[in-house]
């Protein structure tokens, strides 16, 4: 199995602490908001490989929610708890 990009291991740790905070799988509407700066086509692009790879599945009959993760990343937490998801923000020189 290949490795994770940076971009699909966000993805899976954005859709494991969604899940683990809101009890529910993302949208890709949300993924695309917390993750791909609104970008939709980005969001299901990265769904789409992660699922192709094995690393997600989809439930039957559902479009945008229920994704299943298959292989998790660790997803770290904030002192009371709550579950933290990495956000990349760009480098300045």
């Amino acid at each position: 199995m290949t490795m994770l990009t940076e971009q699909k291991d966000d993805a899976v740790r954005f859709i494991t602490g969604f899940e683990l905070k809101h009890g529910r799988s993302p949208s890709t509407a949300d993924l695309a908001d917390g993750q791909f700066d609104g970008s939709q086509a980005t969001a299901e692009y990265v769904v789409r490989s992660l699922v192709i790879e094995g690393r997600l599945r989809r439930a039957p009959h559902s479009r945008n929610r229920k994704l299943q993760v298959l292989q998790p990343v660790p997803v770290p937490r904030a002192p009371d708890g709550e579950p933290l998801h990495l956000v990349r923000i760009g480098v300045q020189d």
